[in-house]
């Protein structure tokens, strides 16, 4: 723990005096310190010169002002309704990217009747988000060469 009488003990002690006095120290680092006060007059000196000032404090009486103090209000942005929406548009944008780059390669958006068999499958674009259809899609899609680059596909 802190070196009895050293220099760097008498350093080490006396910051953690302030914190004795006022009852933060845990059970072990107090009685380190209380150690190291048996050893060395002048960090009991100091310590009793640190418990003075702080009965003193303690003790004072509250002083009263003439005037009140006010402080400023903060101004509080409303930063979390522009994050949602900064990430609604771009949900949104994402999703209708998607759904043009569906109908321009002609394999039909996300809410198209050719992307599923039944009608009632085509009025909930998440069933087919979530079926096996959709992953046989884009498994055929990473196997596919890919135009404008050179070699085959990202064989799996």
């Amino acid at each position: 723990m802190i070196d009895s009488l050293s220099r760097r003990g008498c350093d080490r002690a006396r910051a953690q005096i302030s914190a004795l006095v006022d009852g933060e120290l845990s059970e072990l680092e107090e009685a380190d310190v209380r150690l190291h006060l048996d050893g060395c007059a002048d960090c009991r000196s100091y310590h009793a010169g640190s418990a003075a000032v702080s009965r003193l404090l303690q003790t004072a009486p509250s002083e009263q002002l003439d005037y009140p103090i006010v402080l400023p209000r903060r101004r509080y942005l409303a930063t979390s309704w522009i994050q949602a929406g900064a990430a609604a548009a771009a949900v949104l944008v994402a999703v209708g990217l998607g759904s043009a780059q569906g109908v321009l390669s002609g394999h039909g958006g996300l809410g198209s009747a050719s992307s599923s068999s039944s009608p009632a499958s085509a009025l909930s674009a998440g069933t087919y988000v979530q079926s096996t259809d959709y992953e046989r899609h884009l498994l055929n899609s990473l196997r596919a060469p890919h135009r404008g680059r050179t070699g085959s596909g990202v064989p799996l």
